[in-house]
């Protein structure tokens, strides 16, 4: 239907081009005076399809999965090292996947493996699966982040469409949430296809709203986040109070109306308890499942991470890791989604001024009439602050929770911009402006805020990717080792490695570094990261129990071969090792100095030494540099000056991330 009435309006431009083109300044005048009209009235509005939606997003999706850094080690430990795992046998474990505790589903985990395993057939080293899964994750997103923005045009307006859809590509915050391996990013997605039905007016006669949105809402919070379910309340009470439209349309075109019945709430109610129970049923068998085969008991993981999480007990729950201060996502808000991100905070605010001084374009003889599609566009707003609340009171935070309400914070957001660009240009007509002005006023208002927004988070992307990308560098520097004319298993440094039981396998070691280790598939696979002691005194990770061991058969001439093959039994998923969930350090996941082949360090000048933390890269007798790369000093730079890039940027301070190599 946009697509006919866009073809429409180009058509009759193209007819009315020579009127234009004459000499007449009439004829010039009115030409100009309709297409302001048109403005103002919202007709004829260009907007992409959902295929070329699609490939706008995609382009930053791609960039995304390949220069994103990343910025938090819980996914590396929590999920790219299961992955690792059951794609290659070894990795790291954290105490969440102890089956004595299983806070985290290998149902998640196992979804992208599949991804990673067909995968294989278009890359020769794990280093390429990992980018590949990361453009994987990128063009979901992009789909998903797509069809939100067709719902949106479609159902709330095509301005505010377009709106969102400028915020999605430049934001900041989704170029480093859509390609990120985490299960608030997964919640996300399920979010952004949720909000794509949720959008839409509730409809008696048809379910497609009501078990879609049911449908996507379960899996975001059953196999992601079991959180991310609370920006689902809206939704439900909104399906049961809110009737919605009372007519449809069948494929051949005939209009079916049904009359509103005194009992219709309870018809809705049930409708939505009987989508639940369904939806969740589809969803939850297969979890179960799925965690059974790898825990080896009956567990449901996310009533657990509920329980850990809500009702932990003394001493445990997640301030073990860090607590932030009130104001913590309203910064981080500000430095994903700038401007957005404070048009979005004061949404609600603009709804209620709007429906103040535009309570006489509404008709209607009761008072109820007039609010009536301000209340409903307030359950669209909602969520948000829901999410917003409920997390902001929350001690510990983290940048990846506000993930789930990114779709929210954009449809906010370029809801207040909608309607900020209409107050001004009501008091243009106020002044008497004439509806040229009147049209500049309304395109140049929400132009010049997206501009803004676009550069600031140009500036932020350009910041954290120049800065902060080094330890992706020097991490894969290491495959440098291996030797250039080596044609067959690509992955090792040792190319007769699995054949050969007398190759062993080197260490690189890690100390103060270990949390910006960006996981194994950045590591050939002879070789395992080791810990060494720094200052960090809280637990770290342990490593599964190896899914590669030794095996032996005999050649036709009676020469036993040795080597090492890939067992695919995952025991290590199962097998209980002694962890604990206090965030209590324990020394034997250290290794001494003395077994390290390759080490990876940090030197920042201005920093204090410390005993466990020396600069290693000053000592030349025992380290070969291999590499380095400038690495930001954040503790002592200008916070403004190292949040965003600028052209010969001043007050910032630089260290160097190397890679060293043991003398021999």
């Amino acid at each position: 239907m946009v697509k006919d009435s866009y073809q429409a309006v180009r058509q009759r431009n193209t007819k009315r081009a020579p009127l234009v083109v004459e000499c007449d300044p009439n004829a010039k005048s009115a030409a100009e005076a309709k297409a302001a009209r048109d403005l103002l009235s919202e007709s004829g509005t260009f907007t992409l399809s959902l295929k070329s939606a699609f490939r706008v997003l995609l382009i930053i999706r791609c960039a995304s999965a390949l220069y994103r850094t990343i910025a938090d080690c819980d996914e590396v430990f929590n999920y790219w090292e299961p992955l690792h795992y059951l794609q290659n046998g070894y990795g790291f474990e954290t105490w969440e996947y102890s089956p004595e505790f299983s806070i985290r589903s290998w149902a998640y985990v196992a979804l992208h493996a599949i991804v990673g395993l067909f995968g294989k057939i278009f890359v020769s080293s794990k280093l390429q699966s990992f980018y590949l899964l990361r453009m994987a994750l990128g063009a979901f997103s992009s789909f998903a982040e797509a069809k939100f923005y067709r719902t949106v045009t479609e159902e709330v307006n095509p301005h505010v469409g377009r709106y969102i859809l400028a915020i999605l590509f430049f934001s900041a915050g989704m170029f480093n949430a859509s390609t990120a391996l985490l299960p608030s990013t997964f919640a996300m997605y399920t979010t952004f296809l949720a909000y794509s039905y949720i959008l839409r007016p509730p409809n008696h006669i048809e379910r497609e709203r009501t078990y879609k949105a049911v449908f996507w809402l379960g899996m975001g919070a059953l196999v992601g986040w079991p959180f991310s379910a609370v920006v689902g309340i809206p939704f439900a009470i909104e399906e049961i109070l809110v009737f919605g439209r009372d007519t449809t349309t069948k494929k051949d075109g005939t209009i079916i109306q049904v009359l509103r019945s005194p009992n219709w709430r309870i018809h809705r109610l049930v409708r939505l308890v009987e989508a639940i129970i369904l939806c969740g049923a589809a969803i939850s068998i297969p979890v179960i499942l799925i965690d059974r085969l790898f825990y080896q008991r009956w567990t449901f993981v996310p009533f657990n991470i509920v329980l850990y999480n809500v009702f932990g007990g003394e001493g445990r729950g997640p301030e073990l890791y860090g607590t932030e201060p009130w104001y913590y996502y309203i910064v981080n808000g500000f430095l994903n989604f700038n401007i957005v991100f404070i048009l979005a905070l004061g949404s609600a605010l603009c709804v209620f001024v709007t429906a103040y001084i535009d309570r006489n374009r509404i008709p209607g003889t009761r008072k109820i009439d007039v609010i009536w599609p301000y209340v409903l566009l307030g359950l669209k707003l909602i969520p948000f602050y829901i999410w917003f609340a409920i997390f902001s009171l929350q001690p510990h935070k983290e940048e990846r929770f506000l993930f789930v309400a990114y779709p929210l914070i954009a449809l906010n957001g370029a809801i207040s911009l909608y309607l900020i660009r209409s107050w001004a240009s009501r008091v243009a007509g106020y002044f008497g402006a004439k509806v040229e002005t009147r049209a500049a006023v309304l395109r140049y208002t929400s132009l010049a805020v997206l501009i803004v927004f676009a550069l600031l988070s140009v500036s932020r992307i350009l910041a954290v990717i120049t800065r902060y990308s080094a330890p992706l560098k020097i991490f894969g520097s290491i495959w440098d080792e291996r030797a250039p004319d080596q044609l067959f298993n690509l992955d090792y440094l040792q190319e007769d490695y699995p054949t050969d039981l007398s190759k062993k396998t080197m260490n690189l070691c890690v100390g103060k570094e270990w949390h910006r280790f960006p996981s194994n598939f950045f590591m050939p696979s002879d070789v395992r990261v080791r810990f060494i002691k720094s200052d960090f005194d809280g637990a770290l990770p342990k490593t599964f129990v190896e899914d590669i061991g030794a095996s032996s058969y005999l050649e036709v001439d009676g020469q036993r071969v040795e080597y090492r093959p890939r067992f695919y039994k995952f025991e290590g998923a199962s097998a209980i090792q002694p962890f604990n969930d206090l965030n209590k350090a324990d020394p034997s996941v250290y290794v001494p100095l003395s077994e390290c082949d390759y080490l990876v360090d940090s030197d920042f000048p201005l920093r204090p030494l410390s005993v466990n933390e020396p600069p290693y890269v000053q000592d030349t007798a025992t380290w070969e540099t291999m590499d380095c790369y400038p690495f930001l000093d954040a503790q002592n730079s200008h916070q403004l000056a190292r949040a965003f890039w600028i052209p010969d940027s001043q007050g910032l301070k630089w260290g160097s991330y190397c890679l060293l190599k043991k003398r021999q």
